[in-house]
């Protein structure tokens, strides 16, 4: 399939933190959307490695 669910959430996810990072900065919380800028793709990194540590088929796999 050419657009899975997965794909969808990925791609709505990223416009609405899009939106949320523009909004905070037209009304003035500048700050913010840097922090914002900053942790979720630290944050998206440490779960990507918490789930390749934890699956269990790549543990059967090693």
């Amino acid at each position: 399939m050419l657009f899975t669910p997965t794909l969808l959430l990925a791609g709505a996810a990223t416009i609405g933190l899009a939106a949320l990072d523009k909004t905070l900065e037209t009304y003035g919380f500048g700050a913010l959307g840097i922090i914002l800028r900053i942790a979720l793709p630290i944050a998206a990194f440490a779960a990507g490695i918490y789930f390749i540590e934890t699956n269990a088929i790549i543990g059967w796999l090693r």
